[in-house]
């Protein structure tokens, strides 16, 4: 699967590659159909590019990467390093496309034509001095030193020389010392050390699971540091409790959840050779693999990784970055030979049962039958807003229907306008449940409460605050509680303030039958994956999203999904079931 899907992306990231305008800072470029630019790290794609040469012989790749690297020239700057994009002297992407360079001349070095071979390693080179001599000084989230190791390691083997050795072991120390005690790489925040007022830290599940965790990994397997390999080994486990049956990444809490895709983070590489190298020492990781390279699968339409399940039911075209960037985890596996296993065992999620608490991000995952749900209190913020806490439910999940509810940041804003994809219909697109009350032009919702306590029961928890604003302006109470059994979910609530209603963003994609059943309940979708929704008053649906026969979607890009939203008064308490299938 993983070579004919890294074939696929191929093919379309030849379409989409530019020639003979005329002008160098077009030419060789991918463009992108959904952002309609070429993105400034599109010369990653050299390694997926050559890798597909070397394994099936096709000449245009090779002559695809040859342009790439000549494009590459536009964002070089006079010290070595790389821009992020041509509108962005952001380098820390650096790292990145050193990794590809690197990766590249490690594995097809002897094979490249002398010319290519020569030019790659000086560019390679350049930029590994200067990383060497600035990792620390060009600042971002945690995600750069610990993927700079790797760059170091590459370095060390191709270039040879102590100093890049000495700073790879440095820097894979440094990751070492940023794991909690209950297990989570930290630091995707400013500054990375921060400590909230519920001794929470910076943690954000994509970019860990896709790119700093796999690269530490690559790291320990390339220099053989057993030390490292052990503490990245046990640590990955940890952050495997995360990713769903389906082969799905849970981020609706992380600090830059704002990048989450259902199958990762869209600007990182992905989880596949990091996890693929683990699945020697441990084969849950062949099935952690084999189930995100599925997911990857389902998401590809007309060779280009959209970025989450309902884009293209949506409407919404792929941007290419998705591809180039995960194409290169693929580019892994195809040559290293990987082979799933044929029998997998199962994932940690699939045998969960119970609650299990993460204090470092206030968090607690609840299993129970088919159920999977999470729910978050945390404080950390790496831009207003920018995920679901207050003691509400971030996501939820079922193994007949797959995900149910899934939280997003609030309002939608392009934090990254460069790695980011603006919906064509946008206007209040939230996707996360919660109490929420409009005022004075303001919007207070109990989902950007920083303060709520969470308590945690054995399956159930239970939050109060304050409906707040994204900037902290506060109204009146709230209570919120949550119980997961095996059978349903159960969500009460209620507001002191009069006018504050409960919305209930429920994924469904377009096309999806929605019929009520009576004033009090909606069934949306049929057979056994049919999600049944009752609550003890009249459900309604917000004019701009339907009317009483006519369900609108929401779209939103974090996480890829559509939503039918449904909503009921809050003042009082009130009580909604969710229900899966025919006779639960």
């Amino acid at each position: 699967m993983h070579k004919a899907l890294l074939r696929r992306w191929c093919d379309a990231m030849l379409k989409y590659q530019l020639h003979d305008t005329g002008d160098t800072r077009l030419d060789g470029g991918l463009l992108c159909p959904a952002c309609m630019r070429v993105h400034g790290r599109s010369a990653d794609a050299i390694l997926p590019l050559v890798t597909q040469w070397q394994t099936d012989g096709d000449e245009r790749c090779l002559h695809a990467a040859e342009k790439l690297f000549a494009w590459s020239a536009n964002m070089r700057r006079p010290d070595g390093s790389m821009n992020n994009d041509t509108n962005s002297n952001w380098n820390g992407i650096t790292v990145f496309y050193a990794n590809a360079l690197g990766e590249t001349l490690l594995w097809y070095g002897d094979k490249l034509p002398a010319a290519d071979r020569d030019a790659w390693t000086a560019r390679f080179s350049e930029m590994a001095e200067y990383l060497c001599q600035n990792i620390e000084r060009i600042g971002g989230n945690v995600n750069y030193p610990i993927t700079c190791a790797y760059t170091m390691a590459l370095a060390a083997r191709l270039l040879g020389g102590e100093p890049f050795a000495a700073k790879a072991k440095q820097l894979a120390d440094f990751a070492v010392t940023h794991i909690t005690a209950d297990g989570l790489l930290y630091g995707e925040g400013h500054p990375m050390t921060a400590v909230t007022p519920k001794n929470c830290r910076p943690v954000d599940l994509g970019y860990n699971a896709e790119e700093s965790l796999p690269a530490l990994i690559l790291y320990a397997e390339l220099t053989g540091d057993e030390e490292v390999g052990r503490a990245v080994l046990r640590t990955t486990r940890e952050h495997l409790n995360f990713m769903l049956p389906d082969g799905g990444w849970d981020n609706s809490f992380g600090s830059r959840s704002y990048k989450w895709s259902w199958w990762g983070s869209r600007t990182s590489d992905g989880c596949l050779a990091g996890f693929a190298a683990l699945s020697r020492h441990d084969p849950v990781f062949a099935a952690a693999v084999q189930k995100n390279l599925e997911l990857l699968k389902q998401c590809t339409h007309d060779g280009l990784l959209y970025g989450g399940p309902m884009y293209r039911t949506a409407g919404e075209p792929a941007c290419i970055h998705h591809t180039f960037c995960h194409a290169k985890s693929v580019a892994a596996l195809v040559h290293d030979g990987w082979q799933s296993p044929a029998a997998l065992p199962k994932l940690p999620s699939e045998t969960a049962a119970g609650a299990r608490y993460y204090p470092t991000i206030d968090t607690v995952r609840i299993a129970q039958g088919n159920w999977r749900a999470t729910v978050t209190g945390y404080d950390y913020e790496y831009l207003p807003g920018g995920h679901p806490t207050g003691g509400m439910v971030s996501l939820l999940w079922h193994a007949a229907r797959g995900p149910v509810l899934a939280g997003s940041m609030d309002p939608y804003r392009q934090n990254e306008p460069n790695n980011m994809q603006m919906p064509r219909w946008q206007f209040d697109i939230c996707t996360t449940s919660r109490i929420e009350l409009r005022r004075d032009g303001k919007i207070y919702c109990s989902s950007n409460d920083l303060t709520a306590a969470l308590t945690v029961g054995e399956n159930e928890t239970s939050a109060g605050g304050r409906l707040r604003t994204a900037a902290q302006d506060a109204a009146g109470r709230y209570d919120f509680a949550v119980s997961v059994m095996p059978g349903k979910v159960t969500v009460t609530g209620q507001s002191e303030d009069a006018d504050a209603r409960f919305i209930l963003p429920v994924i469904s994609p377009e096309g999806e039958n929605v019929a009520w059943q009576d004033v009090n309940t909606v069934r949306i979708g049929s057979g056994p994956a049919a999600l049944t929704v009752q609550a003890d008053r009249p459900l309604t649906l917000p004019p701009e999203y339907g009317t009483p026969v006519r369900f609108r979607r929401l779209f939103n890009p974090v996480g890829g999904f559509q939503s039918v939203v449904l909503t009921l008064p809050a003042e009082h308490p009130f009580t909604v079931t969710l229900r899966i299938g025919e006779k639960e």
